[in-house]
């Protein structure tokens, strides 16, 4: 009989440590099977916390379920008028336990001045017009002030002088004399002539150098 209350006793207690466990064990933890309703959850709640238009989120940093955070990054577009439709990039940490979401606006690294010099320089068009397919217009300013390159057909080089965002060609273009297609040629007659009538200069926010002649046309140039 005492035998059979010691059992009772015992099964009763290991009961309640069983309980108390499952208590004390959260049933937000991270496993397998869960991890893609997690994915879900933060996604949502983290894409709905930034408010931006067309949000997109990256995977998340998980962290272990002694802190139960969670860290993306989202970017979409400003949702203000005044803001023009910038883009637009946050930090978002999520509480898988609370299933809160904060943001904080996370600036970008601002992107280094292009360099107009010492590099290759391909046409994208000339004067506002196509160029001739797997012609090769190109052109580098270099640091010892001569401008050279390739015009379609010939190489050719000369000297440049830049001040206050004007770009000028101050000696006359001195050229091979090979001879290419009519077609060939004439384009090149008219890139040599643009590049002798350059006055100004501009790098536009995707990165292409723009050349603006003395007749208000514009030349388009890619980094090469």
């Amino acid at each position: 009989m005492l035998n059979k209350i010691h059992t009772a006793t015992f099964n009763s207690t290991m009961m309640t440590c069983a309980f108390l466990v499952a208590q004390m064990s959260p049933t937000y933890a991270t496993t397998p099977d869960n991890n893609a309703k997690l994915d879900n959850l933060s996604q949502t709640a983290c894409i709905k916390a930034s408010g931006l238009i067309s949000a997109t989120a990256s995977s998340p940093i998980r962290f272990s379920d002694k802190l139960l955070v969670e860290v993306r990054v989202i970017e979409g577009v400003w949702p203000q008028a005044h803001m023009n439709g910038a883009q637009a990039r946050m930090l978002c940490l999520y509480n898988r336990k609370t299933k809160q979401a904060e943001v904080q606006e996370w600036p970008t690294q601002p992107k280094p001045a292009p360099t107009l010099k010492d590099v290759w320089w391909q046409a994208e068009d000339i004067d506002g017009k196509g160029i001739i397919d797997r012609s090769e217009l190109t052109f580098m300013l270099g640091s010892d002030g001569k401008i050279g390159g390739k015009s379609g057909c010939n190489g050719y080089s000369a000297s440049y002088e830049i001040s206050n965002g004007q770009l000028k060609v101050t000696s006359p273009l001195i050229g091979t004399r090979m001879t290419c297609a009519p077609a060939i040629m004439i384009q090149e007659q008219v890139f040599w002539k643009m590049l002798q009538t350059t006055v100004a200069f501009t790098i536009s926010p995707d990165g292409k150098l723009i050349l603006q002649s003395a007749d208000g046309t514009a030349s388009r140039f890619n980094r090469k």
